[in-house]
């Protein structure tokens, strides 16, 4: 599958380095490239891309409010020398941050994540097997009983050494001796995104998502900084689902 792509910084030798990994990949197709944010505004308004590379700190209009100028912005990888525009970043849904410079390995985990997004959005995701597990149910063993938990309902799962506490949507905790990691594995996969080591969440049910922390309803739960990405990433996933319904 042949991605389409922009690429824009305006410095000279990173787009060349850019285009020079682009080559490499052989996946993606670079349609234009450009060292002035203002004609790449102006192109992206006339044409479809998939993916946008675009630096953040640019004269005249940054990465950033690029981004928030276009109505339908295609998917954006953002780069920057400065840490600091991350989380802003990541508020704009943007698909990766990556700073410079730039090294192969991690350029080609951004276009690995761009691929995976769009497979993953392309015709025919909602398989049956899909529906079938978000609208399916599980047993737990608690006390000297079993009892049925359906997917939807879990807000969140808490790890407590060798037990776990599901919390649900009714307000009820279910304490089971499973750790939280072989919960995990019996669980499917994407339904539940981990946000901390002592953490396993709806990914469905998240409300919001800063720097220190995830918010379910009225439940604020920690997020760990390894695994923001991977909360943001799944976010972002879910949400490119809805645009195209």
């Amino acid at each position: 599958m042949k991605i389409s792509c922009a690429l824009l910084d305006d410095d000279l030798l990173v787009l060349d380095l850019l285009q020079a990994y682009a080559a490499m990949t052989d996946v993606l197709d670079v349609k234009a490239v450009f060292n002035d944010p203002v004609e790449a505004h102006t192109y992206l308004l006339n044409h479809e891309v998939q993916v946008l590379f675009s630096d953040v700190t640019m004269p005249h209009l940054s990465g950033l409010d690029l981004v928030r100028s276009l109505q339908q912005p295609p998917l954006v990888v953002l780069m920057t020398a400065f840490p600091q525009y991350a989380m802003e970043a990541f508020n704009l849904d943007v698909i990766d941050f990556l700073l410079k410079p730039i090294t192969l390995d991690r350029f080609l985990r951004a276009v690995n994540k761009v691929a995976g997004l769009l497979r993953a959005t392309a015709p025919g995701l909602d398989t049956p097997e899909r529906q079938a597990a978000e609208s399916g149910s599980f047993f737990i063993r608690t006390d000297a009983q079993f009892v049925r938990l359906h997917y939807r309902d879990v807000l969140y799962i808490e790890a407590l050494k060798d037990f776990t506490k599901l919390h649900t949507s009714d307000g009820r905790t279910h304490l089971t001796l499973v750790n939280l990691k072989n919960l995990e594995e019996q669980l499917p996969a994407g339904l539940f995104v981990r946000t901390h080591r002592s953490y396993l969440v709806n990914a469905a049910l998240i409300d919001s998502v800063s720097n220190l922390e995830v918010r379910v309803g009225s439940h604020s739960l920690p997020l760990g900084h390894t695994y923001r990405e991977r909360v943001t990433e799944r976010i972002v996933h879910r949400s490119l689902i809805r645009r195209q319904h």
